[in-house]
């Protein structure tokens, strides 16, 4: 089995915290589920099926995440969502509650991405799409969160009641050629993890976002299987390599930690400096 793939239950920095990890079958999801559940989180993996992409990039891929975590003395289950269907989303964070009886970390990472193309090429139904699952999916996730969150008290280890980490992209900071409805999209969830940070600050509930830049998944395959893509998406990135789905993941598991106690309304770019600047 892949070691960057094996998860623990030995003692770790979220022992025995609760975590939905949404899309979490491939790619940055799978990566984040695997390592919230290597510092000893209960995970529960979210997604339309519990298969990864076969066109993923895991050395583990025929291996479903929760599995992958159970094998190695983890504790997951895994709850059918999808996020374009409210409903859905209702019944998983119930599910969530039911199964641990607490929840202590969201984990917003399923989204939509479609193919490079121009905005005027593009149609009301991709707009609808994207936005209904990379903007109100993620809306109605983090308000049905943050309902339980406030049920429950505020934990005398960590001193929050819950933490939500949206995954955003760096598309949402800077314009993306191509990438108009996405970008929007991203740009959303970011506004909405500030705006909804400062409402609940008071709450004692962390909310943070991290901005991925060029991260090699499934659901940007396509641009991966494209030497020339390639190419220039690496022009545009200053670091000397593009991501991988543990640069995302290292930086969420930071977020839910105790040591990250004090940020809350952040959005973090996780992009080799892809916002910063295009590189000589």
């Amino acid at each position: 089995m892949s070691t960057t793939s094996q998860a623990s239950s030995k003692a770790g920095r979220l022992q025995d915290r609760v975590a939905i990890v949404t899309g979490s079958s491939s790619g940055m999801g799978r990566a984040i589920a695997l390592a919230l559940a290597r510092e000893g989180a209960r995970i529960v993996c979210a997604d339309l099926k519990e298969e990864a992409a076969q066109h993923g990039f895991e050395e583990d891929k025929h291996i479903p995440t929760h599995t992958v975590i159970t094998n190695n003395g983890g504790t997951s289950v895994f709850k059918k969502c999808d996020m374009g269907k409210p409903e859905e989303i209702y019944e998983l964070i119930d599910f969530a509650v039911s199964t641990y009886s607490k929840l202590d970390i969201l984990i917003n990472n399923a989204g939509l991405w479609l193919p490079l193309r121009d905005f005027a090429v593009e149609t009301d139904d991709m707009w609808d799409r994207i936005m209904g699952i990379n903007g109100k999916g993620t809306a109605i996730s983090m308000r049905q969160a943050i309902k339980q969150f406030l049920t429950q008290p505020v934990d005398p280890v960590s001193g929050c009641r819950g933490r939500i980490v949206n995954i955003s992209s760096s598309a949402g900071i800077v314009a993306v050629a191509r990438e108009a409805t996405y970008g929007a999209s991203k740009a959303a969830v970011s506004m909405l993890t500030r705006n909804a940070a400062l409402d609940h600050a008071k709450d004692y509930i962390n909310i943070n976002a991290v901005c991925p830049g060029v991260v090699r998944t499934a659901l940007s395959s396509t641009n991966f299987q494209d030497p020339a893509i390639i190419k220039e998406m690496k022009k545009g990135t200053p670091w000397p390599r593009l991501g991988e789905p543990k640069d995302i993941a290292n930086v969420v598991v930071f977020l839910c930690t105790d040591e990250a106690g004090w940020i809350t309304g952040q959005n973090i770019a996780v992009d080799g400096g892809f916002t910063v600047g295009i590189p000589l």
